[in-house]
């Protein structure tokens, strides 16, 4: 929360809000971001609703709890495998269709988590189970189902 409150009062605005929730995987559409905006949202600190008027869903922001709530609402949502095949466009970025060492060799710079080559090398032929080089969707889904 504290990532996407760029003024720190504690308050998510509209674009602060629409970024953190893009940040957990979330792009929604401007009507229902105003949605939650008229039913959780608050006036910002110091309005006066006797000078201002009304507060409409443009100006409302979210206090930590509610964005929390709403977070892990769409959370509980999501569809597992849909979410297990975005993490495998995560590493294959150009479309391939097969995670290959050189997608590991960078998501593991990326993170800040670098692996020696050997590592990787062994990642992708233990789990290459059609040996194709790499480590396609299907595999990848099967792959991480199993450790649940």
């Amino acid at each position: 929360f504290g990532l996407f409150d760029n003024n720190d009062d504690g308050r998510l605005d509209y674009h602060e809000f629409r970024f953190c929730l893009r940040a957990l995987g979330f792009d929604l559409p401007k009507p229902e971001t105003y949605a939650y905006l008229t039913k959780y949202g608050v006036p910002p600190l110091g309005w006066q609703a006797e000078k201002s008027g009304e507060c409409t869903p443009p100006w409302r922001q979210f206090t930590l709890p509610v964005v929390q709530g709403i977070a892990g609402h769409l959370i509980a949502k999501r569809d597992p495998l849909e979410e297990l095949r975005r993490a495998f466009r995560l590493f294959d970025v150009d479309g391939k269709g097969m995670i290959r060492l050189e997608d590991l060799v960078r998501v593991s710079q990326e993170i800040g988590q670098p692996l020696e080559q050997g590592e990787m090398e062994t990642m992708i032929q233990e789990f290459d189970s059609d040996g194709k080089g790499g480590v396609g969707e299907d595999e990848f889904v099967k792959l991480m189902m199993s450790k649940k």
